[in-house]
């Protein structure tokens, strides 16, 4: 399972990119508070916490004015 982000500007209805991310879904199991392993097929939209948490997580930075999914591309 890869997990991404999606980016979708303040404002607008679309993706304008997406950020893959080099992590295990059980890495993101305590961030996203999933209780089993199909939880983590779904998209979510991500609070300011799971940010902070994904970015330190990752050592990546997302862009701040912009509403961040997390997403599961099989």
């Amino acid at each position: 399972m890869k997990h991404l982000i999606y980016v979708v500007p303040t404002g607008s209805d679309n993706i304008s990119a997406e950020i893959p991310l080099n992590v295990k879904a059980e890495d993101l199991r305590p961030i996203m508070g999933w209780q089993t392993e199909s939880d983590g097929v779904y998209d979510y939209l991500l609070t300011a916490k799971q940010i902070k948490d994904i970015e330190d997580l990752t050592s990546q930075a997302f862009p701040k004015n912009a509403s961040l999914y997390l997403a599961c591309d099989e």
